[in-house]
């Protein structure tokens, strides 16, 4: 389907990409950066510094202006727009404000990612109860989004997010609507399909929470690279 580069171990790459608002603004400003199969990689910077623009050019919501960009081999230039999302497939997202059916309960919400792949019935029962009782939610999947504690929301996001094994998973602020105790045990989670083989990128502007994790993190400003702490140790003064 798409055209893969020969970069075997490198799950995102960007290449000098530049990325430019209608304004004249540049959202990405000469990015170059490398994240690995199997790493965990916090994303951080104040508003305005471009986080989001990235996410959405690995979603391939939007394409670069200048740039190449590769996401698990494939080189986004090539792909075609009908090829779009069948790509998305191999991408969980997770967000801040949850973005579950109200009007699903929880198993019907995780399973709705089953079904747009067309999973077949026995799995996607199988697949969503196993993923529910990694999040801690089976005795919940009977439930509505507004029976739900916040947390409890977003580990059902997540769980959906997982659900067809993706071997990325993006996290756009998935712990900006939860208390401390909420945020650690996400994260938790987080680190947990990490070591089940996907690559994890978080959004965060909680420099708490980055730095209770200790993982990766890429710090942007005004479109820039500006640091990037490979060893896992803390950063701050974004």
């Amino acid at each position: 389907m798409e055209k893969r580069s020969t970069v075997d171990n490198t799950m995102i790459l960007f290449d000098r990409v530049i990325k430019t608002y209608e304004t004249g603004q540049k959202a990405l400003d000469d990015v170059s950066l490398q994240i690995e199969k199997g790493e965990f990689v916090f994303l951080v910077g104040n508003s305005g510094a471009g986080k989001t623009t990235l996410l959405e050019l690995i979603l391939r919501e939007t394409e670069a202006d200048q740039g190449n960009i590769v996401v698990n081999g494939i080189d986004l230039r090539q792909l075609k727009e009908r090829q779009v999302c069948r790509y998305r497939r191999y991408i969980g997202m997770v967000f801040q404000d949850f973005c579950l059916f109200p009007d699903f309960t929880v198993y019907e919400n995780v399973a709705f990612a089953q079904r747009v792949i067309e999973a077949d019935h026995k799995r996607m029962r199988s697949r969503v109860m196993e993923v529910l009782s990694q999040v801690g939610l089976e005795k919940k999947a009977g439930c509505y989004p507004g029976q739900l504690s916040g947390g409890e929301k977003q580990r059902t996001a997540l769980a959906r997010a997982v659900v067809n094994q993706p071997v990325l998973l993006l996290a756009d602020e998935p712990t900006g609507n939860l208390d401390q105790k909420n945020a650690e045990e996400i994260m938790r989670l987080l680190e947990k399909i990490n070591r089940q083989g996907t690559t994890v990128l978080v959004v965060s502007h909680n420099q708490e929470l980055v730095k209770y994790m200790h993982k990766r993190q890429i710090a942007l400003r005004y479109g820039r690279v500006i640091k990037d702490n490979s060893r896992g140790g803390l950063m701050y003064g974004f």
